[in-house]
């Protein structure tokens, strides 16, 4: 029921309670490892090494940090995301620049940005002042780029500000060979609609994914403050889309699933940046989920065989004696 799970976790996110989401499960947004390297550097601990070291990522993100033994004390953080130019000029270097100002330096090849820090005189930043926030900050630097076209269509939508008839299009992960792995952003004037293309290699997972989209529709309905969701086929893309050219060729992918967030949804920075970290990590929670399903279907195959395996070797004959059997009209007969 991951499904409701997600709903009802929206729902007390944006009412501000960890403890209505107790007991579901809930991917955090930061990368761990990566957090655990630069908090060691950025934290309390101040550790002072040399460093280097690389991080996949879902989704196709890649992170390097970089610690030279010349300079100690300055990090140097290096991601690679997709669509990155097309991120850009979504948000993605204004975002940058208001978190990090001043720290962006060229990246090395493969990469897309490089964040430089200077562990002995931090940035200034709206996430805080201390070494762990700024940690912290890094560590979820995903959703800061990825989610900048969101978080841009947000804050036009929470200011009352006049949306763009424009769709922006995010390539979010690779496509499979039938399409796939876009997201969608469709600003109105009092709505923000939230399209994704959903897609994956496999046909099993493909029918799993169909059944949990369906369900998202039905999980609206006892989840009050979470945002209204539709599931459509590929062949049948959304009416917010169906402008886009070409968008119902793809007519094999799992499906579409879509989102409308209100300004009742993001009507503050908390709730804002909640609704944008829930989106830029929903395709790696639903398939977290596909996963997850998959791998509980098979282990109760796996007992089902061994109950009936058990079953089959207590089945065995305990004589060889021929038993004689009577008819109905009472003479005796021995099989031979």
């Amino acid at each position: 029921k991951f499904h409701l799970n997600f709903a009802m976790a929206w729902a007390a996110k944006q009412q501000g309670g960890a403890s209505a989401a107790n007991g579901l499960m809930h991917l955090e947004s930061e990368n761990k490892i990566l957090l655990e390297c630069l908090t060691s550097r950025l934290g309390a601990e101040k550790k002072r090494e040399p460093c280097e070291l690389k991080i996949a990522d879902f989704d196709d993100v890649l992170y390097k940090v970089f610690v030279s033994p010349d300079s100690p004390n300055e990090i140097v953080l290096h991601v690679a995301v997709r669509d990155w130019e097309n991120l850009k000029s979504n948000g993605a270097q204004k975002a940058l620049d208001t978190n990090f100002p001043g720290c962006t330096s060229q990246p090395e090849q493969g990469f897309n940005v490089a964040i430089k820090v200077n562990a002995d005189s931090l940035p200034k930043g709206p996430w805080g002042s201390t070494g762990e926030a700024c940690a912290k900050q890094l560590a979820d630097i995903k959703t800061l780029l990825v989610g900048a076209p969101l978080a841009e269509a947000f804050s036009t939508l929470e200011s009352g500000g006049s949306a763009s008839s424009g769709i922006t299009t995010i390539a979010m992960r690779k496509p499979t060979q039938d399409g796939g792995g876009n997201c969608y952003i469709v600003p109105k004037g009092d709505r923000v609609t939230v399209v994704f293309a959903v897609d994956f290699a496999d046909e099993t997972d493909k029918a799993v994914t169909r059944i949990f989209l369906q369900e998202f529709v039905e999980a609206q309905r006892s989840v009050n403050n979470c945002p209204p969701a539709n599931f459509s086929r590929g062949a049948e893309p959304p009416m917010e889309i169906q402008s886009i050219p070409n968008i119902d060729g793809n007519p094999d992918i799992a499906g579409f699933i879509s989102f409308t967030i209100f300004k009742s949804h993001i009507g503050t920075t908390p709730k804002k940046k909640e609704a944008t970290k829930l989106l830029v990590h929903f395709l790696t929670y639903l398939q977290y989920h596909v996963k997850a399903t998959k791998t509980y279907m098979h282990m109760r195959m796996r007992n089902k065989v061994n109950a009936l395996l058990q079953v089959l070797n207590r089945a065995t004959q305990t004589s060889n004696e021929t038993k004689a059997k009577k008819t109905i009209t009472g003479k005796t007969w021995v099989k031979k």
